[in-house]
């Protein structure tokens, strides 16, 4: 294959897989409690030298052009979003490091068999509401949401003032109803994004989140997504996917002309 197009058939690939994260980004700018994706990519060696020089006969020339780019693990940018007062009770939003913790269906083994039992369901989004029976939950999926004793939080019907206070104490005017399980992962590389609003914990290890992180009642967090910088990015990255779908083209045609002037003498 003319090496040339194959590096510039990478460059695009890249960029559509940049296009994509970026795009996605954008679009949850204003969803509550999202977290953006941020996509990095390292160098990739030449073949050649990827096998510790097995090809006897490599160009060192082409080895010096590289192999293209690698795809790293996508991670998930958990830094503060900025809290916004709405005024409604069970609109809640967490001030530093931590997680609410919701019910998770317990099924599956893993991998193809759908989620492993011990996983745990984790959310920054705390805008929540209360379902038929009572529970509270979040507002967009209808998932409950678990206290500290690892059961749904359960809200009296007839509550006429609910309070939660800075460390998650639910009270319904002075009376306790229960306290939200705010928790931080022991690795945060077992995190994987879950639908609009969640996060799947792989293999369910937590521990008490920070003593400094503050549950804010009647507020809400924003998404970490800069919406500006985000159309930038997606316009930069649109040009380079153009710019190297040019190349493509470029590098087709010379192998054409090459073709055509080399048949010539045959």
């Amino acid at each position: 294959m003319n090496y040339g197009f194959y590096l510039s058939t990478a460059s695009a690939i890249t960029g559509m897989r940049r296009l994509d994260t970026v795009a996605n980004n954008l679009a949850n700018s204003t969803t509550v409690g999202f977290k953006a994706d941020v996509l990095s990519m390292s160098a990739r060696l030449p073949e050649n030298i990827e096998n510790g020089g097995m090809y006897s006969d490599t160009n060192a020339a082409l080895d010096a052009l590289g192999g293209g780019t690698l795809f790293n693990p996508t991670q998930i940018d958990l830094s503060q979003g900025t809290l916004r007062k709405t005024g409604n009770p069970l609109d809640v939003a967490l001030e530093g490091d931590g997680f609410f913790m919701l019910e998770s269906p317990q099924s599956g083994t893993g991998a193809n068999n759908g989620p492993a039992a011990n996983d745990k369901l984790l959310a920054r989004a705390g805008a929540f509401s209360r379902d038929s029976k009572g529970r509270l939950v979040l507002a967009t999926s209808g998932v409950a949401v678990l206290g500290t004793n690892g059961k749904p939080i359960v809200i009296p019907a007839d509550a006429a003032k609910v309070r939660i206070d800075a460390r998650g104490n639910i009270f319904n005017d002075t009376d306790s109803i229960g306290q939200l399980a705010v928790v931080m992962p022991t690795d945060i590389a077992n995190l994987r994004k879950e639908g609009r609003d969640a996060l799947r914990l792989i293999g369910g290890r937590t521990k008490d989140a920070p003593t400094e992180t503050l549950v804010r009642q009647e507020h809400l967090e924003e998404s970490t997504v800069d919406s500006v910088a985000a159309l930038a990015e997606l316009v930069k990255v649109s040009r380079s996917i153009e710019f190297s779908t040019r190349l493509m083209q470029t590098q087709d045609q010379m192998t054409g002309r090459l073709i055509d002037t080399f048949g010539r003498f045959s």
